[in-house]
C-alpha cells in the first residue's frame, strides 16, 4: 500500500488530482495523508519515497484565488531524465531538477498542478476572450502556444511516475489500460435535401463556395430524384458507416441533434419519421445513439434537459454525446451534463486543430472548479475530427498520415483514440476524394 502525503490546503483540488493519477489512471491502492510540508511525498512499502516539489497551490490562499490570469503558466521548459517515455517531458509548473539516491527520488516537476491545469481546463475559465461562436479560442491555449497540443502531457506524467515507482520497487501492478478506437459521427445534417430551401442553399454553394455554376443542373436533378426516392440521399450514409465499423470489429456512435426547428443550427426535425427509422436501424445493428446538444444548450440547463427528453422519448438509453459546434463552457457545461444524469461527454476537443486539449487520451472524471468537487461525469476527449484535420493538411496523404500519427500516440499510451467523421462528409465534391481514405483509416486505427 502506498502512502501519499499532500499539503493541507486546497484539499478538494489536491485529492481530485491524486485520485485521478493514482487511482483512475494507474489503478493503485494508496492511503492519503496530510502533512505540513509544502511538497508531495509518495512512500512505498519498502519505505523508499518520491518527493515532488510543489510549485502552485502552496503559493496561494484559499478558497479559489488561483482562478485568475496571473496564475497561468508563463513559459514552458523541457526536462530530460531516465524515467520519461519521450526524449523530454514538458514542465508546466516546476523545474528541471531531479535527483535519485538510495532513499528515493526528488523531482522538481509539479506533476499534480500541471495535470490539474490540463484536465480541469481552468485556463479556459480565466481567459475571457471568445471566438464568434463563444468558444474558447484555441490559439490562446497554453499547449497550442507552446506547440505541445499533439502530446498527451498528462499521460506522459503518468508514465514517468510509474517508471519512478517501478525503479524504487513498488509492490503493486498497475491497471491494465487498453487502446480503443472510438468512432463517432455527429449528425449535423441528417439529409442533404430536406426541402426546397436546402436546394437553394445547394445552388448558392455551387456558385459561391464551389465557384462552378455548371453543377446547378446536377443539383436540381439530384434534389428531385432524391425526393422521389429514385436515388439515396448522399448524406444517408448510416448503413455504410455501420458496415465499415463492423468489418473492423468496432461500433459507430451516432450523435443526433434533438432540437426542433427553427432553432439556430438545427437542420432537421428529430421527430421526422425518417430519423426515427434510422435510429431504430442503428439500435437494431447494435451501434450507439448519443446526444448532440444544440447550439444554444451548452450553457442553458433548462434547454438542455428539454432537448435530452425529446431524444429520450425516441431512444431512452442516452448516456453519452457531444455538444454541437464543440461549444463548451468550463465548468458549466460539465455540470449541466452531470445534472441531467448523463455519463460521458466527448466535447472537449480543438475545432481547428487535432490533438489533446485536455492533455490525455484517457477517459477521466471531471472536476467543477467553482463547486470544488469531483463529478460522476466522465470526459472522453475527442482527439481527431476530419474537418479540422482537412483544414491543416497539405494533401490527402498528409490528411491520412495525421490520423495514423495520432492513433499511434494513443496506442503507445493504451488510451482512447476518439475519432469524428460526420455522416455528410462523403459524397460532396469537397469530400469525395478524402472519403476514399475512410475505410483505410478505420482499418489502420483498429
Amino acid at each position: 500500500m502506498l502512502h501519499i502525503f499532500i499539503p493541507g490546503n486546497f484539499i478538494p483540488e489536491r485529492k481530485y488530482i491524486t485520485e485521478i493519477l493514482f487511482s483512475e489512471f494507474l489503478g493503485l491502492n494508496f492511503v492519503l495523508n496530510f502533512h505540513k510540508s509544502e511538497n508531495y511525498k509518495i512512500v512505498l512499502e519498502n519505505h523508499k519515497s518520491i518527493i515532488f516539489e510543489e510549485h502552485f497551490f502552496s503559493k496561494l490562499s484559499e478558497p479559489e484565488n488561483y482562478l485568475n490570469k496571473n496564475n497561468l503558466p508563463e513559459k514552458i521548459t523541457f526536462c530530460r531524465n531516465k524515467y520519461i517515455p519521450e526524449n523530454n517531458i514538458p514542465v508546466i509548473y516546476g523545474n528541471n531538477y531531479i535527483r535519485t539516491d538510495q532513499d528515493g527520488i526528488n523531482c522538481g516537476i509539479d506533476i499534480f498542478a500541471s495535470s490539474f491545469f490540463m484536465l480541469t481546463r481552468w485556463e479556459e475559465f480565466v481567459i475571457k476572450e471568445k471566438d464568434k461562436h463563444k468558444r474558447f479560442p484555441e490559439h490562446l491555449s497554453f499547449s497550442v502556444k507552446n506547440n505541445i497540443h499533439e502530446r498527451p502531457i498528462v499521460n506522459e506524467y503518468v508514465e514517468m511516475l510509474w517508471n519512478m515507482l517501478i525503479s524504487l520497487g513498488i509492490n503493486q501492478e498497475r491497471k491494465k489500460q487498453i487502446y480503443k478506437p472510438i468512432i463517432t459521427h455527429d449528425v449535423d445534417f441528417a439529409f442533404k435535401y430536406e426541402n426546397k430551401t436546402s436546394l437553394l442553399k445547394e445552388i448558392a454553394g455551387d456558385i459561391i463556395r464551389r465557384k462552378n455554376p455548371f453543377l446547378i443542373p446536377k443539383s436540381i436533378q439530384n434534389y428531385y430524384r432524391t425526393k422521389k426516392e429514385y436515388i439515396k440521399d448522399i448524406f444517408d450514409t448510416y448503413d455504410y458507416l455501420m458496415t465499415i465499423s463492423e468489418k473492423n470489429n468496432l461500433k459507430s456512435r451516432f450523435y443526433f441533434i434533438p432540437g426542433l426547428k427553427p432553432e439556430k443550427e438545427v437542420r432537421y426535425n428529430i421527430t421526422d419519421k425518417r430519423i426515427i427509422k434510422i435510429i431504430k436501424n442503428i439500435k437494431t445493428g447494435g451501434h450507439i445513439i448519443g446526444l448532440h446538444g444544440t447550439y444554444k444548450s451548452y450553457n442553458k440547463s433548462e434547454s438542455f434537459e428539454t432537448e435530452l427528453q425529446v431524444l429520450k422519448n425516441i431512444y431512452p438509453d442516452i448516456i453519452e454525446g457531444r455538444q454541437h459546434f464543440l461549444r463548451f463552457s468550463i465548468p458549466q457545461t460539465w455540470q449541466i451534463w452531470e445534472n441531467a444524469g448523463l455519463k460521458t461527454d466527448s466535447s472537449l476537443s480543438f475545432y481547428n486543430l487535432a490533438g489533446f486539449r485536455a492533455g490525455t487520451c484517457y477517459e477521466y472524471s471531471v472536476f467543477n472548479i467553482l463547486a470544488r468537487k469531483k463529478l460522476k461525469l466522465k470526459e472522453r476527449p475527442l482527439i481527431a475530427m476530419e474537418q479540422a484535420i482537412k483544414k491543416k493538411s497539405l494533401d490527402i496523404s498528409d490528411f491520412f498520415d495525421t490520423f495514423v500519427r495520432l492513433s499511434d500516440i494513443c496506442k503507445k499510451h493504451s488510451g482512447n483514440f476518439v475519432f469524428l467523421w460526420h455522416n455528410n462528409n462523403f459524397k460532396t465534391p469537397e469530400w469525395k476524394e478524402y472519403a476514399k481514405k475512410y475505410e483505410d483509416i478505420l482499418k489502420i486505427i483498429s
